[in-house]
């Protein structure tokens, strides 16, 4: 933590915090917030709250989930003053106190608006049904997520059709888009997945033509070299629904 950093050859000195990015950042929120946050919100937050409690957190994102609004609020509240203690801040921009679960839906139709929607690893949670018509907590791509991972393929497409050949490029190009499906590719998510696989798709075949002006590809052509590669399909990698089938039966 007092080792500087270096930004555009110019050394800074530090003593306190880690560069956004580094590689200790992760490991050393992951230390500090079990004792800050996690311990104090199980041990002895959730103690006292009139309904259930949960928390879920990962490095230095979370989500405090409550049944009843007093115990939410009184948590934003305390959150403050418990994070001082320990030299930390809330940001603003990404902290929200919102309804969410099965009456969000009907409290929010009879003023005229829509449920409220959360943002938390990359996925947006929002309020849906089942086939059934009952509450289901469901989980699309986040719009600006879905931007950010097509805009840096883009750019590795740009860099690679200049240093591989287009085998390699294609078939490093299918480990970047099968790395994305495996974490994204769950229930509820398969258009936002299309979507992502369509435009990836494209974005390596616009990238992939401006190797050079000979041996360009036609989409026939292309379309055959994905199918040689074994190029990914957005099949559903982790079912949230695990009892589907039990219940079924």
């Amino acid at each position: 933590m007092k080792s500087g950093r270096t930004e555009d050859g110019l050394e800074e000195a530090s003593d306190r915090g880690t560069p956004q990015g580094s590689i200790l950042s992760p490991l050393l929120s992951n230390i500090y917030l079990h004792y800050a946050l996690d311990l104090w919100f199980n041990r002895r937050f959730s103690k006292r709250c009139k309904g259930g409690a949960y928390y879920f957190r990962f490095c230095d994102d979370f989500v405090a989930c409550f049944q009843y609004k007093e115990d939410a609020e009184n948590f934003h509240c305390q959150l403050k003053d418990r994070l001082e203690g320990f030299a930390l801040e809330l940001s603003r921009e990404k902290t929200r106190r919102i309804e969410f679960g099965r009456f969000a839906r009907e409290n929010a139709r009879r003023v005229g608006l829509k449920p409220e929607e959360f943002t938390f690893l990359g996925f947006t949670h929002y309020c849906g049904k089942t086939k059934k018509g009952y509450f289901k907590v469901k989980r699309r791509t986040s719009r600006k997520k879905l931007g950010q991972v097509l805009q840096a393929f883009s750019v590795w497409c740009r860099g690679a059709r200049n240093i591989l050949k287009k085998g390699e490029m294609l078939r490093k190009a299918k480990v970047k888009v099968a790395g994305h499906l495996s974490y994204y590719a769950i229930t509820d998510n398969s258009d936002k997945c299309n979507v992502y696989l369509y435009h990836a798709t494209r974005i390596l075949f616009k990238w992939m033509n401006r190797k050079s002006q000979r041996n360009t590809y036609i989409w026939e052509g292309f379309r055959q070299a994905l199918e040689w590669a074994v190029w990914p399909k957005p099949n559903i990698r982790k079912d949230l629904n695990p009892f589907r089938g039990v219940w079924a039966n």
